[in-house]
């Protein structure tokens, strides 16, 4: 019976060193989480941010009865600046976690690319429209020296 007990207590020792063991881990996965980098990387949900919804989701019901159109904008002289964003009518639509961001966009909608954050020329393309969009046109370049520039407002064909 002493034997028992005495095998019981080294299993209670090796499981109260694992617990110290994975609350230390947990505190510093909490630490590494709060680094913009390793957040993005580590975090599945962050990834998904931005991303749009496929054809015929429930986006279709938010614009409806208005014609909306698809603008794509890449960030060219880079791969990701997580700071730089695109407002729409001055609400951040989107930011550069990927090289590309894709928005969708009404009529009379001022598109603003904000680089702000970096104090270098960043250079940004609008690499696709959808077909209704007639401005702004495929191709056209804005760079940003720590400010914000202006697409022009979007215009639909009708």
């Amino acid at each position: 019976m002493r034997r028992l007990f005495q095998r019981l207590e080294r299993w209670e020792k090796r499981l109260q060193l694992l617990l110290i063991i994975l609350f230390s881990l947990m505190v510093v996965f909490q630490v590494v989480m709060t680094r913009e980098p390793f957040r993005f990387y580590l975090s599945f949900a962050e990834r998904m941010e931005g991303i749009p919804w496929p054809q015929g989701s429930s986006m279709v019901t938010k614009f409806a009865g208005q014609a909306v159109g698809e603008v794509k904008i890449e960030l060219c002289n880079y791969i990701i600046h997580t700071k730089a964003a695109v407002y729409i009518n001055d609400k951040k639509a989107a930011s550069f976690e990927d090289r590309e961001v894709l928005l969708t966009v009404r009529a009379g909608d001022e598109i603003i690319v904000d680089g702000t954050a970096y104090p270098y020329p960043l250079t940004f393309q609008v690499s696709a429209v959808s077909e209704n969009v007639s401005w702004p046109p495929i191709n056209q370049q804005v760079t940003t020296e720590g400010s914000q520039v202006s697409l022009g407002k979007v215009k639909l064909a009708k």
